[in-house]
């Protein structure tokens, strides 16, 4: 039974700086299947994704009153694993050569990183877009998202289409301007995005 779980993220941090348990149980369970698919996602292996899970959560317990409530919890735990995962992959490379590896499992740790990155942005831009005005939102998903014109989105939406161009406008300036504001390591991959 989980008795705080309709206590938002900001109250469980709240609690959890403070040495509550049950607010660091709550969060653990209410973000736990996530990382450990983050995890896994990137590891392709069951026990390394959950030890590094539980290590994030157990340097989040140690660090707890040092916590920022006003700060997104689920991005800096994201973050952390994400930081986490980049860490083992270069004490992974210390420990071997290039020769212990046969090549069909060479992998570049520039490509998990991009993919970590990218996958990083995706959820932080998810998050933007539902703080756009309804119709901004509207606009902006069936173009960027479903892929659909400009002419297309004011026929279905029944809007001028410089209603909607402007809307996208409005969205993609938006989202530009906050990804860059939160994030400085997406660099060239906004211009993918937008």
């Amino acid at each position: 039974m989980r008795p705080l779980i309709n206590q938002s993220e900001k109250e469980l941090v709240r609690s959890l700086r403070q040495g509550d348990m049950k607010a660091f149980d709550e969060l653990y369970y209410r973000y736990l299947p996530k990382l450990l698919g983050f995890a896994y996602n990137y590891l392709s292996d069951e026990l390394e994704a959950e030890e590094t899970v539980q290590v994030i959560f157990i340097k989040i317990w140690e660090v707890r009153n040092t916590l920022d409530e006003n700060r997104n919890f689920k991005s800096y735990l994201f973050q952390s694993v994400k930081n986490q995962l980049l860490n083992k992959l270069r004490d992974q490379k210390k420990n071997c050569t290039i020769e212990d590896i046969p090549e069909k499992f060479c992998v570049s740790t520039e490509n998990i990183f991009e993919k970590i990155t990218y996958k990083e942005l995706e959820d932080t831009a998810a998050e933007l877009i539902k703080h756009l005005p309804k119709a901004q939102q509207k606009v902006f998903v069936l173009n960027k998202i479903d892929g659909l014109s400009p002419d297309e989105i004011a026929t279905r939406l029944c809007l001028s289409k410089r209603t909607v161009e402007h809307h996208i406008y409005l969205a993609t300036k938006f989202l530009k301007g906050e990804l860059i504001h939160k994030t400085s390591l997406y660099g060239p991959l906004l211009l993918f995005f937008l």
